[in-house]
């Protein structure tokens, strides 16, 4: 397959498609007391906004913090995302204000989500050959939840999804069942953001959230998942679009598990 120069590494019964991805089947609630893994060293211009030393002295007072500083180099890009989302959460804004509909103590509720990581999720984009003879492409789930879920819920996010990577390859699918083979890899998207960028890392994780305090119905689990995960995305953004992109901006590059800096989302 061919990479880039730079490639990063990557809502509950939902099945996803292009959009915000969603895994079929009932969603899992994750240990949340068997995560540990060692803590590589992360580039100082890519987590100037929350470095070791800041994840430290946080995780004091914020167990989750604690838990993803342990997940090592991944748990810092999901802490990262994390923060911003906190950030927008806690602010007076037009995103915050479309969360307080349904939760009035929204940030709250977001500090207290667990985050476990499916580094077993799928990792091919399905080229899929409809009754037409015309293909359409489905990407690998990016996160899950469960919907209307309590304090303390679990969102878990493909390791191998848009969330941690830029690119995955495909996989053709034929509509009789005839050969398939694999392909070029494929950029892989969340709507406006090209993946493994903050934009799309922010945008991601407020999805979810959107899913846990009941905002956004289901999005998965019928044959017409792709399109309501789609649709769905897009209403996060008509309300938290500036919100997430002015995160953005303010941080510039990032790092990527395995891959180094990479620049902020492409539009």
């Amino acid at each position: 397959m061919a990479r880039p120069t730079v490639v990063p590494r990557p809502c509950g019964d939902r099945q996803p498609v292009p959009g915000l991805q969603r895994r079929g089947g009932s969603v899992r609630e994750a240990d949340r007391s068997d995560r540990a893994c060692a803590e590589v060293a992360f580039d100082s211009s890519a987590t100037a906004s929350l470095g070791h030393g800041d994840v430290r002295e946080k995780a004091n007072e914020d167990p989750v913090l604690e838990e993803l500083k342990a997940m090592g180099e991944q748990g810092l890009v999901i802490a990262r995302a994390r923060e911003e989302a906190l950030e927008i959460l806690e602010g007076y804004n037009r995103c915050a204000a479309w969360f307080q509909q349904a939760e009035p103590d929204a940030a709250r509720k977001f500090r207290s989500l667990r985050y476990t990581i499916d580094e077993s999720g799928p990792q091919y984009t399905l080229k899929l050959q409809n009754g037409a003879g015309g293909w359409l492409y489905q990407q690998p789930y990016v996160a899950s939840s469960i919907e209307d879920a309590s304090t303390g819920s679990t969102i878990t996010i493909n390791g191998k999804g848009a969330f941690f990577q830029l690119r995955s390859g495909v996989r053709i699918v034929p509509k009789d069942g005839g050969p398939g083979g694999l392909s070029a890899s494929q950029l892989l998207r969340l709507d406006l953001y090209l993946g493994g960028t903050l934009d799309a890392q922010v945008t991601a994780l407020l999805h979810e959230f959107s899913h846990v305090v009941g905002l956004l119905p289901a999005d998965g689990g019928s044959g017409f998942g792709a399109e309501l995960s789609t649709q769905n995305t897009q209403v996060v953004l008509r309300h938290c679009r500036a919100e997430v992109e002015a995160a953005g901006r303010h941080k510039g590059l990032f790092l990527n598990p395995g891959t180094g800096s990479f620049p902020r989302s492409t539009r």
